[in-house]
């Protein structure tokens, strides 16, 4: 952007003058100098326009007494220039009469300093791009309290001193500003249209707001004294001086409002104090005071600041801009009412008064015409609606601006090309379609502003053609790529201020003819689906890459003009009258770097890709190599190849072939003007390889290059040099692998190397000296030395790995080289053929061509090729024989619960090399996780779970051993036990490993695992069946309770036979000392003394059959007898399996024998009252309860029956009854109860509920109710 005008670009802020903030306070108050007057101060420089007009006559403030062209005398006085010499001597001399400086004025010193400080960074110079919290703020200017401000108008003939007094009699007569076109003295007379003065008039020179600061007054404190009188005489003295210092005060910033007030320019005083004096009650009346008799506005025009830190200042300053912004757009308003004012008064087709005398005699140009009047009224209205932050009607006025100047381009009579004036008016163009797109991206409208910027290519690129400047010439692309590049410097100021551009898929870059001519919006008349990425918005790298490409052809069609000067002087003419090109700026031209600036913009857009995604780091690459090229066209050959070799790699990863082609060409180039002879012989070579590009005789003559490099010159250092080949087409076609993929260790695998020249290589000529076979693993390189040349078209070499090998290293068309040979595997891995190295060494040179094997496709043998049935392979797998042990699990097909079940594990070596073997036993938990008691024994360890690591010895070949192991489980299931074989060999170490390693052992472990399923079942099923009997009356008396007849059956569920010894019955109440027996064991089938019945054998066939009697007491309640919980007694089995070596007893409980009660009572209890159901009140009379036992063996004990209390009855006789001897099964029974009504009925019809009967059966916690069935109402008469 520095091609225009900063003025044209900068963003436009509201200006404010501060004044009243010297570095060294030269009014200092009169409580340290009380005898010094106004008239005894240094005025400041240009003070003299500040005070009363007594010695400059009646000049206006703001009217300087110089010349009334704005000079530098004119501008804001710099607060910090040096003092002269007479200054310093006055201040000397105030130095030596104040030497005692009290606290307030040092605190207003540096609260002075502070200010400035905080002030200072905003008066800076406008920036072309504003962020949006920025908009808003001032421009503060510090400026002296004598500040001149430029002369807002003039009259036109006192400006003209040159005239004569005829063409002083035709101007015109009104006052005009003294940068219009109408006054001659005017840079802009008569024709011009805006000068960048202007902008920096409004934006530097005329504020919008003037804030003067200004020290308040403050009296000394009274000393203390015993004399009232002196007090008050003192008292009296500090006032009237107050008094006479706020009168000065009033009239300098009366004097200052009143000449502010001439050019709309608004007041704000600001008074510094100290915190005593803010803090005074007097203080609000004396500021009200002052503001009144100041005629300052009400509204932001009177602070006070007391001294406060710096760090509190920011927001005083930011306070005072919000205060006086909207005075500020108010004063910048009424300008732009007056300036479109203006603007409807333009007439349309007629010139605006001229000077006669320059039209009458044909001299001078003619005044500006309504077209030019329009351009600067447009202008105007778009800076002072831009600078109020109204960027939509800034926007149409520069369009409007535009607009206007495009018609006026389309005259010449107008315009004539290549004047001042057009020079100046195309450039306001370009500014203005600068200012156009600015505006579109503040309000976020990135894709639109691809429309204006495009309009104005377009158009001022067809009026450049239609002046003899289009694209033949330098100034085209000068102009083109200066469009570009302001426009991207654009668009990353909006991106770095937040503007979001979508990145896209990376664009194809434009050329630039292409760029020069865009095509219109409307190009596409209907939607497809790939477009010119001009049409789309990018970001900013790719107009900076744009501008790059335009600058080069603007580097082209220079050197073009300067091939023609030259011809032209190398002319006998042209040398004798010494020609010189008629082309506009070319002496200029000729003053340009070119290639430093295409640089500049290609490392801009380099700079700006590489923060791109991945994809754009590809385009970033290609920019890279433009860098480069330039750099190498330029003859800066030392930077070119330092960017050659960093971009070369990514060229080729990326396989852009045609890339890597002029890289390659462009590389070999600078080499050779720098003399690298490193870079030239590998460059030779890689454009030795078929894709290089290189064709014809250009391609034969390369090995003869090579050759000769080698033979004339020397390398600078004596490593090898490495030529990598990756990334594009090796030297020869060369293909790699193995006869098969997998083998065992000490096996030799076969491999074959193809080494075939193509047809379009010329490498005849060149003797290499060795070919390097480099292996994946640590072993030694296969290496070839050279042999004498063969004449056979295919030659198989037997290579071996420790002997001398050689064969014939030269290839000539189509010739190939099939290299056979072997290897074996010492250690377990994968083997691959890493790399193969042409080596070619010529006295010091010692060139490595790295070639890159394909896989092998097809085997060659001199018969001819064959393709085996597995496929080859790239690779061999070198792996370990693995151990070959035979692993036998002995045991019962299942158990018996608690038996300890025999688990033979059996070990036997097959292998033909000795092994050392261990054994670990994991029994795996049940279902639930939960430990069941189960446990393993092996060898005196006993674990529930684990067994790890017991070692079974060293095991020679076919050598075998065994281990038992016991298994008890408590309680029925699946057991299932892992075995964990662990095998180790002992192997000695590779031989390639380490030179030192020969007497170390490798061992190597392998695992072999089984598993064991066994069932656990129980030894007996054992299956139970009770018949209970009520006792008789009789027998055991009442509540005697029941008998039980257990029958029990007894089977063998699993397949195998165990021998029962003995079967018992043990009853559990025998060891109850005390109490009564809830159940008893009366007799069983089971003979104490048995011996001729045991033992027997049973298997899945026998049943067993047997019975006992059990007597159980009577409950709590009848109908119940025995014990829910208790265990009667116990069936013991004393038994063995036929694999067991000593007897298992087996106990099974009886379960417990009870004859719960029913849920529902078996007692029917029925009430009957009287029939008819009517009585007489105060008459007793009966009711009867019927209670019936339906239980078929139970008699009901316990029952209890209760008459309840009711309010109208009284019971006669006993109500509570307890039925005694309890009702036996089938009996019923009946009770009589007699009742006496006290009172009638409420309700109107005599029937009232007699009083409830409660039935209860049990008791305690078994005490129930027995709901009481019939009636419960009755009539009750007088």
């Amino acid at each position: 952007m520095n091609s225009y005008p900063h003025e044209f670009l900068a963003h436009p802020q509201p200006l404010m003058f501060v004044a009243g903030l010297n570095p060294i306070s030269r009014e200092r108050s009169v409580s340290s100098a009380s005898t010094t007057s106004v008239s005894n101060r240094r005025p400041s420089v240009g003070a003299s326009s500040l005070l009363e007009p007594t010695t400059v006559g009646n000049i206006a403030l703001t009217t300087p007494i110089t010349s009334p062209t704005p000079r530098n005398d004119s501008l804001p006085s710099p607060l910090d220039e040096s003092v002269t010499s007479e200054e310093k001597k006055v201040e000397d001399e105030q130095k030596e009469q104040v030497e005692d400086v009290d606290e307030r004025d040092k605190e207003f010193e540096e609260l002075v300093y502070n200010l400035r400080g905080a002030l200072t960074p905003m008066g800076g110079k406008g920036k072309v791009w504003l962020g949006q919290e920025g908009r808003k703020d001032f421009r503060i200017v510090l400026v002296d309290k004598g500040v001149r401000l430029p002369m807002r108008k003039i009259n036109p003939s006192s400006s003209s001193t040159s005239q004569s007094q005829s063409s002083v009699a035709d101007l015109p007569t009104s006052p005009h500003s003294p940068l219009s076109p109408l006054i001659p003295s005017s840079p802009l007379y008569p024709d011009g249209l805006i000068a960048p003065v202007w902008v920096r008039k409004h934006a530097e020179l005329v504020p919008s707001v003037f804030v003067l600061f200004l020290r308040l007054y403050e009296s000394k404190p009274i000393p203390s004294s015993d004399d009232p009188e002196v007090n008050a005489a003192e008292e009296a003295a500090n006032k009237a001086m107050e008094k006479d210092q706020d009168d000065q005060l009033i009239r300098e910033i009366g004097d200052r409002r009143r000449r502010l007030g001439e050019r709309g320019i608004k007041l704000t005083v600001v008074l510094m104090a100290s915190a005593a004096t803010l803090d005074s009650p007097a203080l609000d009346p004396r500021l009200s005071y002052l503001r009144r008799a100041s005629a300052l506005s009400a509204k932001a025009s009177l602070f006070v600041l007391t001294p406060v830190p710096a760090d509190q200042l920011p927001d005083f300053v930011q306070s005072l801009q919000d205060a006086l912004y909207d005075s500020a757009m108010e004063y910048y308003s009424n300008h732009a009412k007056r300036v479109r004012k203006k603007r409807s008064r333009v007439p349309v087709s007629q010139n605006i008064l001229s000077p006669t005398t320059a039209q009458g005699q044909g001299q001078g140009s003619r005044a500006l015409g309504p077209q030019g009047w329009a351009v600067r009224y447009d202008w105007k209205a778009g800076w002072f609606a831009e600078v109020r932050g109204d960027f939509e009607t800034a926007r149409r006025h520069y369009e409007d601006c535009w607009n206007e100047l495009a018609k006026m381009f389309s005259s010449t009579t107008t315009l004539p090309p290549r004047t001042k004036r057009w020079a100046e008016a195309k450039v306001l163009a370009d500014c203005v379609a600068v200012r156009i797109c600015k505006l579109l991206l503040y309000d976020d409208q990135g894709p639109r502003v691809l429309n204006p910027f495009f309009v104005h290519l377009k158009r001022f690129g067809d009026l450049s053609r239609g002046w003899g400047i289009g694209e033949e010439t330098f100034e085209f692309w000068s102009w083109i790529a200066r469009q570009y590049r302001i426009f991207a410097e654009l668009l990353e100021m909006a991106q770095q201020s937040g503007l979001r551009i979508a990145s896209l898929a990376p664009p194809t870059f434009p050329t630039a003819v292409a760029a020069a001519a865009p095509p219109p919006p409307d190009y596409y008349t209907t939607p497809i689906s790939s477009g010119n990425p001009l049409q789309v918005l990018q970001q900013p790298a790719f107009y900076y890459y744009t501008a790059a490409t335009c600058s080069i052809q603007r580097q082209l069609r220079y050197q073009e003009a300067l091939a023609a000067e030259n011809d032209a002087l190398g002319s006998e003419a042209g040398s004798t009258s010494g020609y010189v090109s008629t082309a506009p700026g070319f002496a200029n031209e000729k003053k340009v770097d070119h290639a430093a600036l295409v640089i500049e913009l290609f490392t801009k857009a380099y700079s700006l890709l590489k923060e791109q995604d991945h994809a754009q780091n590809r385009m970033a690459l290609f920019v890279a190599f433009r860098i480069a090229e330039v750099y190498c066209q330029s003859a800066q050959y030392d930077l070119a190849l330092r960017f050659f070799d960093r971009i070369s790699q990514g060229f080729k990863r990326e396989r852009w072939s045609p890339i890597v082609r002029q890289i390659r060409k462009l590389w070999y180039e600078c080499a050779q003007q720098t003399g690298n002879v490193e870079s030239a012989a590998r460059l030779l070579v890689e454009m030795m390889s078929p894709d290089s590009g290189v064709e014809g005789e250009e391609r034969a003559a390369l090995q003869e290059d090579l050759l000769s490099l080698m033979k004339t010159t020397s390398p600078s250092s004596k490593e090898p040099i490495a030529v990598d080949l990756e990334g594009q087409s090796s030297l020869l076609n060369v293909q790699a692998g193995f006869w098969q993929s997998e083998s065992t260790l000490s096996q030799s695998v076969p491999y074959q190397i193809i080494l075939r020249c193509p047809g379009d290589v010329a490498i005849g000529d060149i003797q290499f000296s060795s070919l390097i076979i480099s292996w994946s693993d640590n072993r030694d390189d296969t290496v070839i030395n050279a042999s004498e040349g063969s004449q056979e078209q295919i030659e198989f070499v037997k290579v071996e790995q420790n002997d001398e090998n050689k064969a014939a290293l030269e290839w000539g068309e189509e010739k190939t080289l099939v290299i056979n040979g072997g290897i074996i595997g010492n250690v377990e891995g994968e083997v691959r053929i890493s790399g193969l190295k042409l080596c070619l060494k010529q006295g010091s040179w010692d060139l490595q061509i790295q070639l890159n094997p394909d896989d092998l496709e097809e085997w060659m043998t001199p018969k001819g090729a064959i393709v085996p049935v597995q496929a080859l392979s790239s690779s061999v797998d070198f792996i370990l024989k693995s151990h070959d042990l035979d692993v036998e699990i002995t045991h019962v097909p299942s158990a018996f619960v608690s038996e300890d079940v025999e688990i033979i594990i059996k070990v036997t070596n097959q292998d033909d090399r000795e092994m050392v073997i261990s054994l670990s036993v994991f029994l795996q938990p049940g279902d639930g996780d939960e430990d069941d008691g189960s446990t393993l024994t092996m060898d005196n360890q006993i674990s529930p779970t684990l067994i790890k690591d017991i070692p079974l010895g060293k095991l020679s070949p076919s050598a075998s051993t065994s281990k038992t192991i016991f298994l008890r489980a408590p309680m029925e299931g699946t057991k299932i036990l892992d075995f964990s074989l662990q095998s180790t060999v002992k192997l000695p170490a590779s031989r390639t490993v380490s030179p030192t390693s020969d007497d170390q052992v490798v061992e190597r472990t392998e695992e072999i695992t089984r598993t064991a399923v066994i069932p656990v079942l129980r030894p007996f099923e054992v299956k139970m069946a009770v018949k209970y009997s009520q006792k008789l009356e009789g027998t055991g008396g009442a509540g005697a309770g029941a008998n039980a007849i257990v029958g029990i059956l007894v089977e063998v569920p699993g397949p195998r036979a165990v021998r029962v010894e003995k079967i018992e019955m043990l009853d559990n109440d025998k060891n109850n000392e005390g109490g009564e027996e809830d159940v008893k064991l009366v007799s069983s089938s089971l003979v104490d003394d048995d011996v001729d019945t045991f033992p027997q054998d049973w298997d899945q066939s026998t049943s067993y059959a047997l019975s006992a009697k059990f007597s159980l007491s009577s409950g709590l309640r009848g109908g119940t007898a025995g014990d829910p919980i208790k265990v009667p007694a116990n069936l013991v089995f004393t038994w063995k399996s036929d694999s067991s070596k000593s007897s298992i007893t087996t106990i099974h409980p009886i379960p417990p024998l009870f004859i719960e009660s029913p849920r529902e009572s078996y007692l029917i209890p029925t009430l009957h009252l009287p029939q008819p159901p009517t009585v007489k009140i105060h008459e007793p009379f009966d009711i009867h309860l019927n209670v019936l036992n339906t239980h078929p063996t139970s008699s009901a004990t316990n029952v209890n029956i209760v008459g309840e209390t009711k309010e109208n009855f009284v019971w006669l006789g006993n109500r509570n009854i307890i039925l005694s001897p309890p009702l036996k099964p089938g009996e019923a029974r009946m009770m009589k109860f007699t009742l006496i009504p006290l009172s009638l009925s409420s309700s109107s019809d005599g029937w009232m509920e007699v009083p409830k009967i409660s039935v209860f059966e049990g008791e305690g916690e078994d005490r129930e109710e027995v709901s009481v069935k019939g009636g419960n109402v009755v009539l009750v008469r007088p």
